[in-house]
């Protein structure tokens, strides 16, 4: 683990939609002076590679956000509790493990480890978890970080967003996969961070087509953001197929929103100012 951090930074463990090629599915961890909050897991084993290349050790893992019960987010999350499990038969996790979901993604998950794990390791599950509940309106004190879960607006899943507020008065809001739309743009309103999805560029809707998906464009999230005092836009789950997509994306954002605009790849890591 490296050495613990004063300011706010959001390490990107993945990036991709939910069938990545050249990315891992999206999900991020934000390190806060020494709390460290995962959210979400992506869809396999491979978080494993991601972590270690961010240097975070399972061990460090004690508060996980899982927005929505998609393959993609959810079950990259099983393999981690089952790594905590294993770490706790070892004596090597003396602690509990905050799991933050709203209702239908902790069911899935619960399910999901009790028809996957062995008994043993399912009933130390149980005794090592600790399920927060993350529906609107629930909120949590962490440190002197406040925490306040919300709605995103998915139109096909129970999916919560959050608005993280830092000790230097910045908020980071995230809305898991969803996109910037006009059922959570008032949720999102002020946030100095932004972390949302964007599917595609407009340009390429035809190839891709993020509406049959329920998912919105680059062009689309921005268009919104310009409306409602976001300053950083932080774009993931997208396609992984587009030639200096970082680039390209920016250019299309930049059209609609005169902040600043991150379109991260795997592995890459941006302090929040």
């Amino acid at each position: 683990m490296s050495e613990t951090k004063k300011y706010a930074e959001v390490i990107f463990l993945g990036t991709g939609s939910a069938f990545p090629s050249r990315s891992y599915n999206a999900c991020y961890a934000i390190r806060v002076g020494s709390l460290l909050w995962l959210t979400d897991g992506g869809g396999g084993n491979g978080i494993f590679p991601a972590l270690a290349k961010a240097d975070i050790n399972p061990a460090e893992l004690h508060h996980i956000f899982l927005s929505h019960a998609h393959t993609d987010h959810i079950f990259g999350l099983v393999w981690i509790i089952r790594k905590i499990v294993h770490l706790r038969m070892q004596g090597l996790y003396p602690d509990s493990i905050y799991i933050y979901a709203n209702s239908e993604a902790a069911h899935a998950l619960r399910e999901i480890c009790r028809l996957t794990f062995l008994e043993s390791y399912y009933l130390t599950f149980l005794q090592v978890a600790e399920f927060r509940p993350a529906n609107p309106g629930d909120s949590y004190q962490l440190k002197d970080l406040t925490i306040e879960f919300f709605d995103a607006g998915s139109e096909n899943v129970s999916q919560s967003g959050f608005r993280m507020s830092l000790p230097d008065g910045k908020s980071i809001v995230a809305l898991g996969d969803e996109a910037l739309t006009t059922k959570n743009m008032m949720e999102v309103k002020g946030a100095d961070t932004l972390i949302c999805g964007a599917f595609c560029r407009y340009a390429d809707r035809n190839v891709y087509k993020p509406y049959e998906k329920h998912h919105w464009t680059v062009k689309d999230v921005a268009e919104i953001a310009s409306k409602i005092d976001v300053n950083m836009l932080i774009l993931i789950h997208s396609e992984d197929q587009t030639p200096d997509k970082s680039l390209v994306y920016r250019a299309e954002a930049a059209e609609y929103f005169k902040g600043r605009v991150i379109i991260p790849n795997d592995g890459e890591i941006y302090r929040v100012e």
